[in-house]
């Protein structure tokens, strides 16, 4: 009998081991698939995502950032893919997802801004984020965009102006996103469907999307500190797609025409049918010694080389800077 004991035991282990190995694989959660890349035909966050890096890439339209995979998406994943010597399926995979990562690192230049910082939060808690550059002691700038999260053309001018040679003549201050809220769920309000540039407290009333009075919002309430604080002799405000430099109430006639002739828009007398209330170039020009000034590009986007290159030159010269 004893010769048998350790077969039969060897042969009960060996049950019991393959009893826990078959319990481990049932339980055991199933081995990560390949990543799902967006398709031709769908409309989601994933979309949105690629057109964002498309844009910033050069090879789509900001205009053309819908959240919908059509033809321009796939002939501009197409024209990625042809660069990069890759068969040119529209499709996305793996390689042509690294692609398109490179053709963004290719679009962007060398950083001007030194400092970075804060200087608020959104409804959603998103950081409002101000970068600086060029010279301390030189007369200060502060450009702006994305007030209206889906108007964020005006965004790769003011980003066209933290990347390149390094800036001179001027003390800037750049704000990419206004309204991080707006720009992160394309819409134009902030929480509760404010208006953040009806918000200011200069010439307000309370009407649909105003908010229920002057600066209630903590955005407005960020921007105000932030600009009470640095104090800019020039404020230039992006928006879209009324087209043109504005004279509503313009306080400095000759950066008016500085802009206009630079960027290449009409100046126009943007009054908010009829008459604007609550906005922060106005509330700005009423309560402080520098001048305000809104540019609208039009509804069809300029190609990111205009944007990010000439436009922000001009936006830069407009305001007495240069390109060191």
């Amino acid at each position: 009998m004893t010769r048998f004991r350790l077969p039969l035991r060897l042969a009960v282990s060996l049950i019991v081991l393959l009893g826990v190995i078959t319990a481990s694989a049932l339980l055991a959660p199933p081995l990560a698939s390949a990543a799902s890349y967006p398709n031709y035909g769908q409309r989601n966050a994933a979309v949105w995502s690629l057109q964002k890096k498309l844009v910033e890439a050069g090879v789509l339209r900001a205009d053309r950032r819908t959240g919908y995979f059509g033809t321009h998406t796939r002939s501009a994943v197409k024209t990625i893919q042809k660069r990069s010597r890759l068969a040119a399926t529209g499709k996305l995979d793996a390689p042509t997802a690294r692609a398109v990562d490179k053709a963004v690192a290719a679009m962007t230049g060398p950083r001007t801004w030194y400092h970075r910082e804060t200087i608020g939060t959104s409804a959603e808690g998103r950081k409002i984020v101000a970068y600086r550059a060029g010279q301390p002691g030189k007369p200060v700038v502060v450009v702006t965009a994305t007030m209206h999260g889906e108007e964020d053309f005006g965004q790769y001018v003011v980003r066209g102006l933290m990347e390149g040679k390094p800036i001179t003549g001027v003390d800037l201050w750049l704000v990419p996103v206004l309204n991080p809220d707006g720009l992160a769920k394309d819409r134009r309000w902030l929480d509760h469907r404010v208006d953040l540039n009806r918000n200011f407290p200069n010439r307000f009333v309370v009407r649909a999307n105003s908010g229920p009075k002057a600066a209630s919002a903590k955005e407005t309430r960020a921007v105000m500190s932030f600009l009470d604080r640095v104090q800019p002799r020039y404020l230039v405000s992006w928006h879209q797609p009324l087209y043109g430099v504005d004279s509503y109430r313009v306080k400095d006639k000759a950066l008016m025409k500085r802009l206009s002739a630079g960027l290449a828009l009409p100046v126009k007398s943007l009054n908010c049918h009829g008459s604007c209330h609550g906005t922060m170039t106005g509330w700005y020009n009423a309560n402080h010694a520098g001048a305000a000034i809104t540019v609208e590009y039009g509804a069809k986007a300029r190609s990111m080389k205009r944007m990010k290159g000439k436009d922000a030159d001009a936006v830069l010269a407009a305001v007495g800077g240069r390109r060191g």
